[in-house]
């Protein structure tokens, strides 16, 4: 499966980026059929302590799945 990782507003770092695949690629014990994930990391420029997102795309045939998280 490949991910594609997106960061805005700062830079992954290789460690980060490594972490992610890891994590993303242990969906395919769930479901044999994903094609791909896309992770999409966002620092928003506010001063609210909860300004960081995730999201992840996932790409299955017939479907998507998507995911969001804010911390």
């Amino acid at each position: 499966m490949k991910v594609f990782t997106q960061s805005v507003n700062f830079t992954a770092d290789k460690k980060l980026i490594d972490y992610i695949e890891r994590k993303i690629g242990g969906l395919e014990k769930f479901h044999d059929k994903i094609v791909d994930a896309e992770v999409f990391l966002k620092v928003q420029k506010t001063s609210e302590k909860e300004n960081k997102i995730t999201e992840v795309k996932v790409n299955i045939p017939g479907s998507e799945l998507m995911f969001k998280k804010t911390i």
